[in-house]
Order: C-alpha cells, then structure tokens, then sequence
C-alpha cells in the first residue's frame, strides 16, 4: 500500500512550487483589481481670510468651493476630492507663507487662492515656486510662473474696463499713493482713502464689493466705481444651492471661486496621473472683468 501512493506522493512535492505560484500569482490579480477599482482621492487646498474684517469674503469664497466639491463627490466622479482650507487672516505676510505650506502635503494637487488683490500679490512667490498648479482668485499686476492663471484678471484688465469712465490710472495694491488709482488692494485702505483722500480712489477692484469696505466707509463705499471678474455660464441652480448651503445669497466672489474650482476639478480629472501640467493650465478660459456698478 505504501509502495503504491509513493509515486503519488513525489509527484504532489514536485507540482507543489508550481501551485503556489499560480495561486500567489491570483492573489496579486486580485489586489491589484481591488486597488484599481478603489477611486482615487486628492486634495485642493484653498487660500482666504477666515478671521480677522474680510471674514464674510473668506467664507463667502468657501461655500462656494464647497458646494462645487460636494456636487461633484456625490456624482461619484473620480478623484475623490478633499478640500484643504487656510486662513490668511487677511495678511500679506501670512499670506506668503501659506504656500509653502499646502505643498508639503504631496496630495494637494491644486491651490485656488488667495483671494484678495494684496494677499494674492503676496504669495505669488511662494506659490511660484510650489510648481502646483494655481488659479488666483485675487486680482494681480503680472505672473511670470507657467503654474498660476490670474483667474481674477491683471491690473491691466482693469485699467482697460474702467478707462472709459475715468482715464488712464494706474493700478495700485500697497500704499502710499500719490495720484488718482485703481485700488486693488486691501479693504481697510480703501475706505480710509475714500473718506480722508476720495481724490485718490478713481475706482477699485473687487475690494469695493466686501463688506468690511462698506462697514467701515457707509457714507462714501457708494461713490466708488468698481468693477470685477464675472464668472459666465454659472449653472441655474447655483444661486439656489448656494443659499441652502451658505444660509445667504451668493456674492460675485462666490461665482468665480465656483466656477474656479469647477474648472480644477475637470482639469485635474483629464490630466495623466491627476496632476495638470502648464500647458493644460493654460487652456482655462478667464472670466472677463466687467463693471458692477456706477456712481
């Protein structure tokens, strides 16, 4: 009997190597099918004041990147996307910082931010040299970096929209001032200057359209020409969605950061491996700056 199931015996040593290897060749099939049909998650990071007088701007900002997020994870596209948000407080310094910081996490694959004219022009360096991919929400003078798109326009934009009104002026961010411009910077010193030196404030940029510029200068925030970015094709329900999340009415600054990270989320989604390069960066149509209003 034992004579007999010897062959046998030898026979299943010498397959043995074989089926295991088949069978640690399924197991890996099957991890890598798992992995292959688990979705992809990244993160955004965002760049606004979340304290401090432009608080209302910050979170008027951050609704409406939520909400784009939000629709887009529950439509069950791919990457999954996690939102990375951070407060600038409003401060230039603080502001340049910032950067530096979102791009120590290798998951961010997209900045949008900041979102004020100063603190834009601020972190522009920093954001430069992260490589990642940016769109600024925060009108600035120039970008010489092939990863940010000045998606709230340049001071030139400005100019050439609010020249018909009051001439050639220059647009400035940072005092001192000493000829009539284009304010593009700081709420704060826009309503001193359109109390103490209205000769001084030809018109100003998105600034004009914050709240705390019209808190702190009530008797003259209505005199001051403005213009902005404004976003086009905003889906109809926006408006609606918008308020259920918010609890308010969207402002011009919750359009464009909406539209902002909408045009991220499709870009990040048909780009090799997730992360955009300069040249896909490039092809994102920027919104036109139009006037808002008229003194």
């Amino acid at each position: 009997m034992n004579s007999m199931s010897r062959p046998t015996s030898l026979k299943w040593k010498k397959s043995r190597p074989f089926f295991l290897l088949i069978l640690l060749l399924l197991v890996l099939l099957a991890s890598g099918c798992k992995d292959t049909a688990s979705p992809k998650v990244i993160k955004i990071g965002l760049i606004a004041p979340f304290e401090g007088p432009s608080r209302p701007l910050g979170y008027d900002v951050l609704y409406a990147v939520k909400l784009r997020v939000k629709q887009w994870n529950e439509d069950a596209n791919q990457p999954k996307i996690i939102l990375v948000a951070l407060n600038d407080n409003g401060d230039a310094a603080l502001a340049a910082r910032l950067p530096a910081q979102l791009a120590q996490d290798p998951d961010v694959h997209f900045i949008l931010g900041p979102v004020q004219g100063h603190t834009a022009m601020a972190a522009l360096p920093g954001l430069a040299k992260t490589g990642v991919p940016t769109l600024l929400l925060g009108p600035v003078r120039d970008v010489q970096a092939d990863n940010i798109i000045p998606y709230a326009g340049l001071g030139a934009a400005y100019q050439a929209i609010l020249a018909p009104k009051i001439g050639i002026r220059s647009p400035a961010w940072t005092m001192p001032v000493s000829k009539p411009v284009i304010w593009l910077g700081d709420p704060l010193t826009l309503a001193e200057l359109s109390q103490n030196q209205p000769d001084l404030v030809a018109a100003a940029g998105p600034v004009a359209e914050e709240e705390a510029f019209r808190f702190w200068a009530p008797e003259t925030a209505a005199n001051v020409l403005r213009a902005a970015p404004a976003p086009q094709y905003l889906p109809d329900s926006f408006a609606m969605e918008y308020e259920a999340l918010a609890g308010k009415a969207p402002t011009s600054a919750a359009g464009l950061a909406y539209k902002a990270t909408d045009a991220a989320l499709h870009l990040i989604a048909q780009s090799p491996n997730l992360h955009p390069t300069s040249s896909q960066l490039h092809l994102i149509q920027q919104p036109p700056i139009s006037m808002l209003s008229n003194p």
